[in-house]
This record gives C-alpha cells, sequence and structure tokens, in this order.
C-alpha cells in the first residue's frame, strides 16, 4: 500500500496561497540581493580580468538570467489561447 498523498493533493486543506512566494525564496533572494549590492566592483573587476573566453562565457550566463527565454511552441499556443479567451471574455 502506497503511503503519503498523491500528486498535487495536499494534506493541508488551506495550503499556502497560489502565487504566493515561500519564505526560504523570499529570504534567499534578498540574501543574494544583499551580496550582489554590497560586492558589485568586486564582481565588475574580477570578470574585467578573465580571459576573453571565460569573460564571454560568464556574461552569457548573466544573460540568461536577466533576458527572458524565448517561448517554445507549446508554450506560445497556450499564451494564444488564453489572450483569446480573455479578449472574449471583456469583450462582448
Amino acid at each position: 500500500m502506497a503511503r503519503g498523498s498523491q500528486n498535487g493533493i495536499s494534506n493541508n486543506p488551506n495550503g499556502r496561497k497560489a502565487g504566493s512566494n515561500q519564505k526560504l525564496s523570499l529570504s534567499l533572494r534578498s540574501t543574494i540581493i544583499d551580496e550582489v549590492n554590497n560586492n558589485f566592483n568586486d564582481y565588475i573587476t574580477k570578470l574585467k580580468s578573465l580571459q576573453d573566453k571565460d569573460y564571454v562565457r560568464c556574461m552569457t550566463e548573466l544573460i540568461k538570467l536577466v533576458v527572458p527565454r524565448p517561448l517554445n511552441e507549446e508554450e506560445s499556443n497556450a499564451m494564444n489561447i488564453n489572450s483569446e479567451f480573455i479578449k472574449r471574455l471583456f469583450d462582448k
């Protein structure tokens, strides 16, 4: 006999509200922001001291964190369906 709950079902019916941030996520995000703010100049100095290939690799990885990735076809189709639904819902 399997133990625990089924996927997607919680033993806490009230649970965390959908879309709300987890405390750990907020704490971790705050720590990272503080670290970057407090050591920003050091990071820039270290980046500038890298060899060209390493600099490009680091910048490429950093850009991935800032620039949103393109949607794949499935995500794009889902977004179009949602947009159409919203238009129909509010355009009477």
